[in-house]
């Protein structure tokens, strides 16, 4: 275990994306207000890629553009001063925008946790689809398959697989309690998903086999992969854990 970042620069960091080298963090800030970023590392050096949101949360990096999901829309960040709405309330009525994660064609996959339900936006029509009705919905990932995996903000947490037609639960555990984050490992077809109330991030296989990576962790939220570390957002702590995986 190495302690990444220390209490004091971030005051709610909700999400780690890995991209390219470069790591970046949402940091939700005060809660309601507009004083949430999206900070990025590059080296040792960090910097603010985004900032005037109000609360971000999930990451996602499709066709070369940083997305943001935040509250009620979407946003795309294409450099450190092109920040833009995708969508928002005059697209649709959400109520706690959380995961986000890529799709295919370009498009992508968003959870309304307190709505119950995941979105399909088109970002270039900026269109959206709901596609899945689920309860309490955060973290989402898709495999090189195409298939999208959810994790659920209930207890017990739950990991479903949706294949476009048929919803499957690939685990119901009390290990992934008030489950949260969700990284898809392709080279090794793993699910790394984090227990927001349990405390615990955990390796699933396909087949719902898991072990624990870390445990004791407080409020561990979004987390992200560099291909041999997760890092551990403790959103409540205003710090970042990373441990080794592989």
């Amino acid at each position: 275990m190495l302690l990444i970042i220390v209490g004091g620069y971030f005051k709610h960091p909700e999400t780690v994306l890995w991209v390219g080298g470069r790591m970046f963090v949402s940091d939700i800030g005060e809660f309601g207000k507009r004083d949430g970023k999206v900070y990025m590392k590059e080296g040792r050096r960090w910097s603010v890629w985004a900032s005037y949101l109000k609360d971000p949360k999930g990451l996602a990096h499709c066709g070369g553009v940083l997305y943001v999901a935040d509250v009620d829309r979407v946003w795309a960040v294409k450099d450190r001063s092109a920040v833009f709405e995708v969508v928002g309330p005059k697209d649709f009525t959400a109520q706690f925008l959380n995961g986000i994660t890529c799709a295919r064609g370009g498009k992508l996959y968003v959870s309304d946790t307190y709505g119950n339900a995941i979105y399909l936006i088109d970002p270039r029509r900026r269109t959206v689809k709901k596609v899945l009705s689920v309860e309490k919905p955060n973290g989402l990932a898709v495999d090189g398959r195409g298939n999208l995996y959810v994790i659920t903000f209930t207890s017990p947490g739950r990991l479903l697989r949706w294949n476009g037609s048929t919803l499957d639960t690939v685990l119901v555990s009390s290990v992934i309690d008030g489950g949260d984050g969700l990284v898809y490992v392709s080279d090794r077809d793993v699910i790394l998903a984090s227990g927001y109330e349990s405390g615990k991030v955990v390796k699933v296989s396909p087949n719902g086999r898991y072990s624990v990576i870390a445990q004791g962790l407080r409020t561990p939220a979004g987390i992200g992969f560099d291909g041999r570390y997760v890092y551990v957002p403790l959103l409540e702590l205003g710090e970042i854990k990373r441990f080794k995986v592989f």
